[in-house]
C-alpha cells in the first residue's frame, strides 16, 4: 500500500531490498497505531462532550445557589468549585494536550499568565512584550476573559479544532457582563519575544464570581507549553490557588514563577516559605509531587512608577523574558500529552462523580422497589395462602360446597358474612401511615376484615411504609443525589394515590375471586354427585365458629374437628365407602386440580396486582422524579466506557514510544 511520507529509493541488492521492506512495514505500523489512537481519542472526545452538555445542563459548571441541585449533589460551595475545576481541567487536556500529541504540531509556543486577583497578571503580559497590550486596572476581577498576543501573519490552532471548544474568537472588544464563551486574538507588534510565542493573559481563578468565567482559564493553561504563574506577599500562601498549582503542575504543565507586588525585604522570605513550607505541605495533603518552579522576582514598582515596567532600571523584566524564553523551547508535547493523558486517568472517577451519583440513585430506588415487591408477594402468601393460622381460601370453597348441599347448616350463614365483600374500601395515607376500612363509615378496628383484604392490606401498608423509611434514610446521607429530596416531597402524595388505586384493584380482585370459588365449588359439587355417600357425609357437618362469629374450621360426624373439609372428606378421604372407592380416585383428582387452579389464580393475581399496581408505578414515579431532580441524562455505558477508552489510549501510546 501507498504510505504519506514514504519515497522509494533503490538499492545495490537484496540487503538493500529488504531493509526496504523492513522500513515500509514499520513505517505502514506506524501509521495504523496512530489511525488507532485518534479513533480512540475520537471517542473519548464524544464522551466528555456529552458529560459537558449533560453537567451544564444541571448547572454543575456554573455558579449555583445554596441549596440547589449542584450543591446537593457535589457537596457545597468549595467542593462545587473543585470538581468544576477538575472536569473542565480534565476535558481541556485532552483536547489540547492529548490531541495535541497526536498532531503533526504547532508551530507557535504558547505561554499563558495566571494567578489570583489583582496580583498584576496583565502587568506581566506586557512585561513579557515589551509594550502595552494588555489593559490593566487596579479593580479585581478585570480580567475576565481569556486573550490572546499572537505574532502577525500566524493563526491560533490551525490543525486542532477541539481547542477552545465552546469558545468562539473575536478581535473585537469583550463584554464585562453576560458572555464569557468568547475570547479575544490580538496582533503582537513588538519583537522582545520570539516570533513563534503567544501569551494568553487569564482570568482570576479567585475572585467572587469567577466560577463564570474559570473556564477560560482551564482552556488557557490547558493549551500552554508554560505556565507563568504570578503570585505576591499577600496571595503566595492562599490555599485554594495553591492546590490549583499542584494540579497543573501534576498534570504535567511546566511552570516559571514571578513574585510580583513584594518588597525587596520580603522576597527572600516569602521564596523561602515557599519552597519549604507552602508547596510541601500542600502537595503531601493532596499526595503529589512538590514543585521547584525557577522563582523571578521583580521590582516592586510604588505609585508613579507604572510605567518603567520593562525601562532600563527593571533589570527582572529582562530575566523573567530570557527564563521563559529558555523554559518554552524545552517543551516537548509528546512528553506533556502522555504526562496529561496519565493525570486524566487518575482523576476521571471525580469527573464521573455525579453520574455515578446519579446511576447508583436510580439502581438504589429500582432496587428498593423491586425488593418491597417482593416482600409484598411474601407477606400475602404468609399471611394469607400458606399460614397455618389461616383457613383461607379453601375454607370459602368449603362454605360455598356446604352452602349448594344444605344452605341451612348451622352457623353457615354466620361465616359466610364475615367473608362478605366491601363495595368500597377506604384507605387514609399520612406521612408513613395507612390506615384502612370498610364503607359505612366502620373503622378499622371496628370492622371484621375480610381475611384476604387484610393480607393484602398489611402487604401494602408494609410496602409502602418500608419505602418511605428508606427514601428517609438516603436523604439523611450528608452527600446525596437530590432526587431523595424530591421524591420525599412526593411520597406523601404518592401514598394516597397509590392507595386508592389499592382499593380499588383489591374490590375488584376479591370479587373475581369470590365468582372463581362459586364457580368452582359448583363444578365440585357436580362432580360429588358420584360419591353420594360423601355428600351424605357432608350434609351432617357442622360449622364451628369462635365467640366472635369466625370461622374456626369444621365437625364432621364420628370424626370430629377438621380445619380443611375438602382435604378431609374428599381429597384424603376417611369416609369413603367401598362402595364409592371406584369412583374415589377421578373426584379426588379432579377436585385437587380445581383447589390448584384457584391457588395458582391468586398467586398470579397477587403477582399481576404487585407488577401493576406497585413495581410499574413506583419506577415510573422515580423517572418522572429524577426528572425533576435535573436529570444528567447519563447513564451506566459512560462510566465503564470512558476509563475504558482512556486505558486503551494509554496503551496505543506506550506501545507507540517502544
Amino acid at each position: 500500500m501507498a504510505v504519506p511520507g514514504t519515497r522509494y529509493r533503490p538499492g545495490t541488492g537484496s540487503g538493500a531490498a529488504a531493509c526496504g521492506e523492513a522500513a515500509t512495514v514499520q513505517t505502514e505500523r506506524a501509521l495504523h497505531d496512530m489511525q488507532a489512537a485518534q479513533r480512540i481519542l475520537t471517542e473519548i472526545l464524544v464522551d466528555f462532550a456529552i458529560l459537558r452538555e449533560a453537567y451544564q445542563r444541571a448547572q454543575l459548571l456554573s455558579e449555583s445557589a445554596v441549596g440547589s441541585t449542584a450543591w446537593k449533589l457535589i457537596g457545597g460551595a468549595e467542593e462545587l468549585g473543585r470538581f468544576q475545576r477538575t472536569f473542565l481541567l480534565l476535558d481541556a487536556l485532552v483536547r489540547h494536550r492529548v490531541v495535541g500529541a497526536t498532531l503533526p504540531g504547532d508551530p507557535l509556543r504558547h505561554v499563558a499568565v495566571f494567578g489570583g486577583n489583582n496580583v498584576g497578571k496583565s502587568s506581566v503580559i506586557n512585561i513579557l512584550a515589551k509594550e502595552q497590550v494588555a489593559g490593566v486596572s487596579p479593580e479585581g476581577g478585570h480580567t475576565r476573559h481569556a486573550q490572546a498576543f499572537v505574532p502577525a501573519g500566524t493563526e491560533l490552532f490551525a490543525d486542532n479544532p477541539f481547542a477552545f471548544k465552546s469558545f468562539s474568537a473575536t478581535t473585537s472588544e469583550l463584554p464585562q457582563e453576560d458572555r464569557f464563551d468568547q475570547y479575544r486574538v490580538s496582533q503582537l507588534q513588538s519583537e522582545a519575544l520570539p516570533r513563534d510565542i503567544v501569551l494568553w493573559d487569564t482570568p482570576d481563578c479567585d475572585a467572587v464570581g469567577s466560577a463564570r468565567y474559570v473556564g477560560a482559564v482551564v482552556e488557557a493553561v490547558a493549551a500552554c507549553d508554560l505556565l507563568v504563574y504570578v503570585t505576591t506577599v499577600e496571595k503566595y500562601a492562599v490555599e485554594h490557588l495553591v492546590e490549583w498549582l499542584l494540579q497543573l503542575h501534576d498534570a504535567g504543565i511546566p511552570i516559571v514563577e514571578c513574585l510580583n507586588k513584594t518588597p525587596k525585604r520580603d522576597r527572600e522570605l516569602v521564596i523561602r516559605k515557599q519552597v519549604s513550607d507552602v508547596f510541601p505541605t500542600m502537595s503531601e495533603r493532596l499526595g503529589l509531587v512538590s514543585p521547584t518552579p525557577v522563582i523571578v522576582a521583580l521590582r516592586n514598582l510604588t505609585d508613579g512608577e507604572e510605567s518603567d515596567l520593562w525601562g532600563p532600571d527593571h533589570l527582572e523584566a529582562d530575566l523573567l523574558r530570557d527564563e521563559v524564553t529558555a523554559a518554552v523551547r524545552k517543551a516537548d508535547r509528546g512528553v506533556a500529552g502522555r504526562v496529561a493523558l496519565d493525570y486524566v486517568l487518575r482523576r476521571i472517577d471525580e469527573a464521573l462523580a455525579p453520574v455515578r451519583m446519579e446511576v447508583e440513585a436510580r439502581r438504589r430506588w429500582r432496587a428498593m422497589v423491586e425488593s418491597a415487591v417482593a416482600d409484598f408477594m411474601a407477606s400475602y402468601a404468609r399471611d394469607y395462602l400458606t399460614s397455618a393460622t389461616v383457613i383461607e381460601p379453601f375454607s370459602r370453597l368449603n362454605l360455598q360446597i356446604l352452602k349448594l348441599l344444605d344452605p341451612d347448616i348451622r352457623f353457615l350463614n354466620e361465616a359466610l358474612a364475615l367473608l362478605r365483600w366491601p363495595s368500597k374500601i377506604i384507605l387514609t395515607a399520612g406521612r408513613r401511615v395507612i390506615s384502612l376500612a370498610l364503607s359505612g363509615g366502620a373503622s378499622a378496628a371496628e370492622a371484621k376484615l375480610p381475611l384476604e383484604l387484610k393480607a393484602y392490606s398489611d402487604a401494602h401498608t408494609e410496602l409502602l411504609n418500608t419505602l418511605g423509611a428508606k427514601i428517609d434514610a438516603e436523604r439523611g446521607a450528608e452527600r446525596h443525589h437530590p432526587f431523595w429530596d424530591m421524591l420525599a416531597e412526593e411520597w406523601p402524595t404518592q401514598l394516597i394515590r397509590l392507595s386508592e388505586e389499592f382499593g380499588a384493584e383489591i374490590v375488584r380482585h376479591m370479587r373475581s375471586t369470590d365468582a372463581a370459588i362459586q364457580v368452582a365449588a359448583s363444578d365440585i359439587y357436580d362432580k360429588l354427585k358420584e360419591r353420594p355417600n360423601t355428600l351424605k357425609v357432608l350434609r351432617g357437618v357442622r360449622v364451628a365458629t369462635n365467640v366472635g362469629g369466625a370461622l374456626v374450621g369444621f365437625v364432621l360426624p364420628h370424626h370430629g374437628m377438621v380445619y380443611e373439609l375438602i382435604e378431609e372428606a374428599i381429597v384424603a378421604p376417611a369416609v369413603v365407602t367401598a362402595t364409592e372407592s371406584a369412583t374415589g380416585a377421578a373426584v379426588q383428582d379432579y377436585v385437587t386440580r380445581r383447589r390448584d387452579k384457584i391457588v395458582n389464580k391468586l398467586t398470579e393475581d397477587a403477582r399481576d396486582i404487585a407488577r401493576t399496581l406497585y413495581r410499574e408505578p413506583l419506577l415510573a414515579i422515580g423517572a418522572a422524579t429524577m426528572a425533576r431532580a435535573g436529570s444528567l441524562g447519563v447513564d451506566q455505558d459512560i462510566l465503564d466506557r470512558l476509563p475504558s477508552h482512556l486505558r486503551r489510549l494509554d496503551a496505543e501510546l506506550s506501545a507507540r514510544r517502544t
